[in-house]
This record gives C-alpha cells, structure tokens and sequence, in this order.
C-alpha cells in the first residue's frame, strides 16, 4: 500500500514512538533494563503462553508441592536456531502469580544471542509429574548493574498467565533487613543439572552453613561438615531460605560457585567443601519491589528487549572466588 500518512496515523506513530521511549526512560529510572525477547520475534513464536486446565482440575494442582519451597519453580532458556533447541537451565522462586525471581546472568543474552522464550515449571517437586504447571514467557527484567563480575546478579521474570493460587509464593526478605547470620544454617534446593546427581528430576535440599555476609555483595555457603555436597552450575537463580523464629523466608538468589571444583573429567562441583554465592535478597528487596510494581502498572514497560547496555561496575573485593554461573 502507498500514499500518505494520515494526520490519525501519524499520531499514532508518533505516540508509539513516544511510548517506547517513555518506557525504557521507566526501566532507567529504576535501575533496571528489559532482557526478554524482542516483542516482534515473541509473537512469531507458535509456543503457546501458560497452560490450560480443564474445568475441576485446579484443586488437584500441585499436591505435591514442596513444603519448604512451594514457590521453587523450573526455568528453561530456549535458544531456537538452525532448526533445533538449546536450553539453558536455571531455578527460580515465585513471589506473586506474576513474577519470580531469579539470576540476572540466566536471562541475560548468552554470548550474544538472545533467547526466544523462557519455559517455567512449578506446583510439583517432581519434573516428571503430571501435576507440575507450565508456563511460557518472553519477559525478563534484569539488574541494570548486573555484570560479569557477578554483581548486581538478579532479574524478575513476568508470566503472562498468572500461576494458580496453589502455588504459594513465597515470602522474601525486606530491604536492608537480612534474616540471615554468617554462622547460621540455611536451606537451599533445585533440580540437579551438573554435578554427582545430574540429571535427577525430583527437588533436591541440602543444609548449609553460612560463612559470610557481605552488604551488598553476597552470602556465601558451604557444606556444614565440609562434604562434596550443594548445589551446582545449571541451578542458578535458585533459592537460599532461613528460618527465623519460625518463620521462614527466602534470603537469597544462586549467583556462583567455587573456581576449581571441578574433577579430571570436566564435572563441576567435585570439591570438598566447596563455596556456594548468593545474591542477597535483602539488598535488593527495595529494586524487586519496584520492577513488580512498574511491570504490574505498565506492561508495556516490561516487554521485549531494550537497546540498553549493562551498566559495567567494577568486581567485588572478592570476585575472584568465582570460577562461574551456576547457571
């Protein structure tokens, strides 16, 4: 079609324009940066977004769900070329039927290609059961400092689709008000990808003793009887809870592990003793809140990919514990 724009469409272009900017200006304003999909390439995708239940199945919805981690969910990378998959995988914690919480290094671009959608799994400790939720998402919002150093390692992902009201999300520090204690025993989980359990598909929890806390660095953790045991590369993103008084609450996000756990073959997380990083929820509650607040409101806001680069922040003091992602 040819001939001239109309003065309806032209403000309508224009408004559009206007839009995106005032959008990306939003994500700026809060330190943040969209890291999803391009909304153009999102629609082309034929995966369908969330799941359908039939009528009266809902209440037979994640039965099975963990006791200590209800909101722990699944999440798969998708990176679609040459006419095949590669996934990348990482955890999660619910913290509405909206938003989880996760690693900013899961869902930034991997060596320069974006991925094309996010798979979610949650609602059952077991992978492989017929009660676990799925979703699918093309929306990430990342930590505009997030670096290769690990800093500011921590995104949150938006479903289309809100999750069920059996799955509980769960309860998460406030800003500057850590429920952890270097000294302390803490609980983390995930479904192993790498490592001696590779591959298992029910939630694995393993205690461990908590050595350090750095402010607003990370929490570091470690296995309480210096054992080969925790939590390893492709569990990123995962959560680290504490219980205070009874009251358990999520203090953490997996960010790293230990440089050289590996073994002679390649595995990682083949060390006794090995250290585990965590990014900690408490220094950045105050950030997560904003990034719901403004994706809840705006939308638009939150969608597809900006042309936006990470803020570059030098490496913490001790950045170089770190061998890589857990991711």
């Amino acid at each position: 079609m040819t001939g001239k724009i109309t003065a309806p469409l032209a403000s309508l272009i224009i408004a559009s324009i206007l839009s995106g900017t005032a959008a990306a200006n939003d994500l700026a304003k809060i330190r943040a940066v969209a890291c999803g999909t391009d909304p153009a390439k999102a629609s082309s995708v034929s995966m369908p977004t969330g799941a359908l239940f039939e009528r009266g199945r809902l209440s037979a919805l994640a039965q099975n769900k963990d006791g200590d981690f209800p909101g722990m969910v699944k999440l798969k990378m998708v990176y679609q070329h040459d006419g095949y998959a590669e996934m990348e995988h990482c955890g999660g914690t619910v913290i509405d039927s909206r938003h989880i919480v996760t690693a900013a290094h899961c869902v930034k671009a991997k060596d320069g290609a974006q991925w094309d959608r996010i798979e979610v799994m949650t609602g059952d400790s077991s992978l492989e059961s017929e009660k676990v939720i799925r979703r699918t998402t093309h929306t990430a919002i990342c930590h505009a400092g997030a670096d290769n150093f690990l800093a500011n390692d921590i995104a949150i992902i938006k479903l289309q689709q809100p999750l069920p009201k059996e799955v509980i999300p769960a309860t998460i520090d406030e800003y500057r008000r850590p429920s952890i204690t270097e000294g302390a025993i803490a609980l983390a989980a995930g479904w192993p990808v790498t490592g001696d359990r590779a591959g298992e598909t029910d939630l694995k929890k393993v205690p461990l003793a908590v050595t350090d806390v750095e402010w607003p660095g990370f929490i570091t953790v470690t296995s309480p009887s210096g054992r080969m045991e925790g939590v390893c590369q492709g569990e990123s993103g995962g959560p680290l809870l504490s219980t205070t008084n009874g009251v358990p609450s999520i203090v953490g996000v997996l960010s790293g592990i230990q440089q050289g756990t590996n073994n002679a073959s390649g595995e990682p997380c083949m060390m006794a003793g090995y250290d585990m990083y965590y990014t900690p929820i408490a220094a950045y509650r105050d950030w997560i809140d904003a990034v719901v607040d403004l994706c809840s409101h705006d939308p638009d806001a939150c969608r597809g990919k900006q042309e936006s680069s990470f803020f570059m922040s030098s490496a913490p003091a001790q950045a170089h514990r770190m061998a890589s992602y857990a991711r």
